[in-house]
């Protein structure tokens, strides 16, 4: 189901698949990595439907709905059933890339964030994705 989008459909969009629970700098440092080497296409983000998660996908989807607008980023957001996989055949005409990201961005885990949030330790408003904590915040308080 297309929860958001800016740009039209037919646009090739740079495809980004994740929980995003929640969209931390980890997660934006790939996404505007691959903005930098091209910056007039579109992202289409991919969230994953869970049954497992703290946040609802919507909510999710809406953390990333406000960061891409906050950074005037152009794309679609898609909630997707939860996937076990990805998969595809030849000359499929589309690139299958993994960004590596440097130490420090890879360490970040969004499981040691909802770890934080539970305990009460405020560190991840640090760590999550600029402009999303307040609406973190208010998800918690429901």
């Amino acid at each position: 189901m297309t929860y958001y989008t800016n740009v039209k459909s037919q646009t090739p969009h740079m495809a980004f698949v994740g929980r995003w629970c929640p969209l931390h700098r980890g997660h934006t440092w790939i996404i505007e990595q691959k903005l930098k080497e091209n910056p007039e296409k579109p992202i289409l983000v991919l969230v994953r439907d869970t049954e497992f998660d703290e946040f609802k996908a919507a909510d999710r989807a809406f953390l990333v709905k406000t960061w891409m607008e906050a950074n005037s980023i152009n794309g679609t957001i898609v909630i997707i059933p939860d996937i076990e996989g990805v998969y595809y055949g030849r000359g499929v005409g589309y690139n299958v890339d993994e960004i590596k990201p440097p130490k420090g961005i890879k360490a970040i885990s969004a499981t040691d964030i909802r770890k934080k949030m539970s305990a009460g330790d405020e560190s991840w408003k640090d760590i999550v994705a600029p402009g999303t904590a307040p609406i973190l915040e208010a998800l918690l308080i429901k």
